[in-house]
Formats: C-alpha cells, structure tokens, sequence
C-alpha cells in the first residue's frame, strides 16, 4: 500500500470520526440542557427542604455556611417549637434570558410581614450559597447565571417575600 493510498484513507477516517462528533453534538445539546435546568432545580428542592428541615431542628451549627439560617433561629423562630415547611417550588417564568423561580414555605409562628420578608431573604441567601457551588452556575455583576439564562429566585415565607437575583 503506498503512502498516498494511506494518507487518503487516514483523511477518510478523520472526516468520518468528524461526522459522527459533529452528529453527536447536535443530539446531545438539548438534553444537556435539560440536564442542566434538572440539575438546578434538583439542587434548589435539597437546599430549601434542608432550609426548614434546619430551622425546624433549631440546633445552631457554628460553620459559616450556616449563617444565614442561624440568623433566622436566633432571631425569629427560635430554637423549639416552630413548624417550618417547605411547600415546594415552581419555575414562574422561563425564556431566552431568564428563569423566574419560585420557592414557596410556611410555619406555624405570629409573625408580621417585615419579619417574614427579612426570613425570606435569609433563606435566600442560603440557597444562593448552594448553587453557586454548582459548576453550571456562574455570577456576574452580582447575578447568577446558568449559561446565557440569568437564574431569578422568588422567595416566599407566609405573606413575606424576597428577590434573590
């Protein structure tokens, strides 16, 4: 077999093995995609049932990570006798450069709507930590991203609410 012949063989190869690449990324594309809204809003639901799941608890744990929950137990709900739920959650609004999430919760405690609106914002915050160890999520500005699609978290706790952006 001379050289040439080999040459042209070779070509063949790397123009067939591109194809089958080039193929497999068109059909991989959209379910990675879904894959990557999954796995957001997988890690959103872990992250606001442990939310209430800890609040409900009332044990404070001295790691940074856990600040912004303390906050809530040493300020709000105290450390027995609250109910915290998380009620789940629902994406409002999605697009080409948004998702609008909402994280719904409740508890069984009197509280005024300020108070619950600066909960709210709390909890946010600790979602907002979870996520950005995601890989698939990125800030800039102060906003998170996934991908192109800049991520927006409605809040709510009773008639409270935050806007984490």
């Amino acid at each position: 077999m001379s050289n040439s012949r080999r040459a042209q063989t070779a070509i063949e190869e790397l123009l067939l093995m591109s194809i089958v690449v080039l193929s497999s990324v068109i059909v991989i594309l959209p379910y990675l995609e879904n894959s990557r809204e999954a796995t957001i809003l997988l890690r959103l639901k872990d992250s606001a049932s442990f939310s209430a799941s800890y609040i409900t608890n009332g044990v404070v744990i001295g790691e940074e990570k856990f600040d912004p929950l303390n906050s809530v137990i040493k300020n709000y709900t105290g450390s027995s006798g609250v109910k915290f739920s998380f009620l789940g959650l629902k994406i409002v609004r999605e697009n080409s450069s948004e998702i609008v999430v909402l994280l719904k919760f409740s508890h069984n405690l009197n509280l005024t709507k300020d108070k619950n609106s600066k909960i709210a914002k709390l909890i946010g915050e600790f979602v907002e930590d979870s996520l950005k160890d995601l890989s698939i999520i990125s800030t800039y500005n102060g906003k998170m991203y996934s991908g192109e699609k800049h991520l927006i978290l409605n809040i709510t706790v009773e008639d409270g609410w935050s806007v984490i952006k």
